[in-house]
């Protein structure tokens, strides 16, 4: 059953006079429990679109057309852009949250991270203080922060970037929301604490029940962790389908690309795979396919025409004339 379904989601910024494309019409849904990863090179309008979904785009940006429909009852869906700024600072964190990939600049430097974490619980649940702070710190004891009676009252400063991580899960997940945002929440972790924030959402997303969207660069980072992946280039979905699938066998020039720049442990290559050429600028789109000024497999129509995505298979599907 879908949880979240966006539909022709445009989300454009004016600056200078220019019209500014970063999220150009994108489809796409979430089931309810399932992890969605969303996956692309850099400027590619994944965390746009993350933004859009939760309601922060602020000027310059502009959300100019599309549905985000959120399923809150069996029969009930919210259109979550007909919300008011009001009614979105209620279903923020309590319906949808969010993990962002710098958790330093997340939290409030002078404020102890126990109160972060309790404001939620405070706003949303309307318990009392002494009850707020009870369920923090067994949040915090959840997320992996021993001696949670010690470390409500500690700053930010005092923790290493992983356990920041930990307090930013224990803060998106402490109202027991239906879908849950991590824009690259690994980024700035080193390899081995990675893995563990990784295993750590995995294990309480299936405990709670709730659904995920993952947004990431690191296909490696998919391949553990997702059900279904969106490949996501220029402000367009490229590609969609299982995680199974699109590794074993990927449609999309694109998404081939990506997966040829994967290091392999087998492969004794001198140098890696790259994908040719640079990301264009949301000011200069080929007039066609988005990506025709790099794609090794390149007809004279994809410069010329912008492509549907279409199912090719069930499940699967793949923007690209090659497959017209």
């Amino acid at each position: 059953m879908k949880l979240l379904q966006v539909k022709d989601l445009k989300t454009y910024f004016f600056l200078d006079k220019k019209e500014i494309p970063a999220v150009d019409g994108v489809d796409f849904h979430i089931n309810q429990g399932e992890v969605l990863a969303l996956i692309g090179e850099s400027g590619s309008g994944k965390s746009v679109t993350s933004m859009s979904i939760m309601g922060l785009i602020d000027e310059p940006g502009k959300i100019i057309s599309g549905e985000i429909l959120l399923k809150r009852e069996e029969v009930f869906e919210d259109d979550l852009l007909q919300k008011s700024d009001k009614q979105m600072r209620f279903l923020r964190g309590k319906e949808i949250s969010m993990i962002y990939q710098d958790p330093l600049s997340s939290l409030h430097p002078m404020i102890k991270v126990g109160e972060q974490v309790a404001e939620a619980l405070m706003i949303h649940e309307k318990v009392t203080k002494a009850e707020a702070k009870r369920k923090t710190i067994e949040m915090m004891k959840r997320v992996g922060i021993s001696d949670g009676e010690k470390r409500y009252d500690e700053f930010p400063g005092q923790f290493s970037g992983g356990m920041r991580q930990r307090i930013m899960i224990a803060m998106a997940i402490i109202c027991n929301p239906q879908l849950l945002i991590a824009d690259e929440p690994t980024t700035a972790l080193d390899v081995t604490i990675q893995a563990e924030i990784l295993d750590l959402l995995r294990k309480l997303q299936k405990e709670n029940g709730m659904s995920m969207m993952l947004i990431t660069h690191d296909l490696g980072v998919v391949a553990e962790i997702a059900d279904r992946v969106c490949v996501m280039y220029c402000g367009k979905i490229m590609e969609e389908t299982t995680n199974q699938r699109l590794f074993k066998s990927p449609k999309n020039p694109y998404t081939k690309g990506l997966m040829k720049c994967i290091p392999r442990i087998d492969d004794k290559l001198e140098y890696l795979d790259t994908i040719e050429g640079y990301v264009p600028h949301p000011t200069d789109f080929p007039k066609g396919c988005r990506f025709s000024t790099r794609c090794p497999e390149v007809m004279e129509r994809c410069k010329e025409e912008l492509p549907e995505l279409k199912e090719v298979e069930l499940g699967h599907k793949v923007r690209c004339w090659l497959y017209g």
